[in-house]
């Protein structure tokens, strides 16, 4: 039997790499309208796209996966609010000092910004942070504090759709839709990264079994579900999104 938590550390990167991947996906289908990976996910157009953006990934990082943090290590987010006024009455806190509070613990804070570091390298040298090199690389530690397989769920897909969202504001295209092939492959990948922790095998298979592989069960697959659609209405009402169905962008 599948088990039914995952670890902070596990998540945490797994998130890290979502956003990385979706915040960027996000910029390039806005500025490459075409279904040609090959010349959408040119590495010269990728290092372009991140050298022209450099000074606004770390705004669109916090704003984002501050509260996908805070969520995920803390069980009570009102406590979470009220400990964190107290802990930073007497000072002004930092952006780094907000992520730190998040991440509740010092290593796993310390395995964020590692994480952080190796998906912005990556992005700048023209790569994505491939599946295979993850695994292989990524922060792994033993703590108490798990998530629940719902929960880190719900935190996977509205981390994918806000990235992606952000990705098309700041491409300033003025583009209004999500491309939904990309989404759809967004979310299979990075679920299936972080409930099963490996790489989705390749086969022939339609999108609901896709989806109930990298989800692990169909109560998983019915919070992506519900997540997803509730991402959606918030982002047409707060980013004016208009349509999922941007099959050919």
């Amino acid at each position: 039997m599948n088990s039914k938590h995952v670890n902070s550390y596990q998540a945490t990167t797994a998130l890290i790499r979502a956003f990385f991947e979706a915040f960027t996906m996000g910029i390039m289908d806005s500025l490459y309208p075409t279904d040609d990976t090959d010349k959408k996910y040119n590495p010269r157009n990728i290092k372009q796209a991140m050298l022209e953006h450099y000074d606004q990934i770390a705004d669109a990082f916090f704003m984002i996966m501050f509260t996908m943090f805070i969520r995920l290590n803390y069980r009570d987010v009102a406590d979470a609010q009220q400990r964190l006024t107290k802990e930073f009455e007497t000072k002004k806190p930092t952006m780094q000092d907000y992520l730190r509070f998040a991440c509740k613990t010092q290593k796993l804070y310390d395995a964020m910004v590692t994480e952080y570091k190796q998906n912005f390298d990556y992005l700048l040298r023209g790569k994505f942070y491939d599946v295979a090199e993850y695994l292989k690389q990524y922060t792994h530690g033993n703590q108490l504090s798990v998530a629940n397989e719902p929960l880190a769920i719900n935190l996977m897909v509205r981390t994918i759709l806000k990235s992606y969202t952000t990705g098309i504001k700041l491409s300033k295209t003025k583009k209004a839709s999500l491309h939904q092939p990309t989404i759809l492959r967004l979310l299979i990948i990075n679920i299936h990264l972080l409930i099963n922790d490996s790489q989705l095998k390749p086969g022939e298979a339609d999108l609901n079994e896709l989806f109930l592989t990298a989800c692990g069960s169909e109560t998983n697959m019915n919070v992506m579900l519900n997540t997803l659609d509730e991402t959606y209405q918030e982002l047409i009402k707060e980013e004016g999104i208009v349509s999922t169905n941007d099959q050919s962008n």
